[in-house]
């Protein structure tokens, strides 16, 4: 009998799959220098893109809110001012209103006062130019009356009485 190895065919597989570990080691280190570092800096940079734009787009939300928020609070200052414009109108509008009916009223009572003050005046002149022809027929009828002729001075104190007579 002769001996053989249960593993004769076990000694080339140890062989081959020590190898394909020393092959598989060797590119690993291959693939770890070469190829790992530019595609974890790939990543590194991808990941740090996508960061940065999820900043912006953060931002950008931020800016878009606030600028909304200016927008709406501009509107309402605009409502607000459009309001108070025009109560100051209407409450400008009343005051000249009042203003004009005042005037009105002012000037139709000088007016009044101006008539009041001219009739006066023109009934003091119609009771003047009255008595002044009052005084001439008194005179007149005195003349003849009397059948003679009165001087200025009899006849002034004479128109006198008569008047006198009159406003008792």
């Amino acid at each position: 009998m002769e001996f053989q190895p249960v593993f004769a065919g076990a000694e080339i597989s140890i062989i081959n799959t020590l190898w394909y570990l020393i092959v598989f080691s060797i590119l690993l280190l291959a693939v770890k220098n070469y190829a790992w570092g530019p595609v974890k800096d790939m990543m590194e940079k991808r990941r740090q893109k996508i960061i940065d734009d999820l900043d912006q787009a953060a931002s950008d939300r931020k800016k878009a809110e606030t600028l909304a928020n200016e927008r709406e609070a501009a509107l309402k200052n605009s409502r607000q001012e459009a309001t108070q414009i025009l109560s100051d109108a209407k409450s400008n509008a009343q005051k000249t209103g009042k203003q004009i009916v005042s005037e009105a009223n002012n000037e139709a009572s000088a007016i009044r006062e101006r008539a009041k003050a001219d009739a006066a005046q023109a009934k003091t002149d119609a009771l003047n130019e009255a008595r002044d022809e009052v005084a001439d027929l008194s005179v007149t009828i005195a003349e003849k009356v009397i059948a003679k002729n009165l001087s200025a001075a009899d006849q002034k104190d004479l128109v006198d009485q008569f008047i006198k007579g009159l406003n008792d």
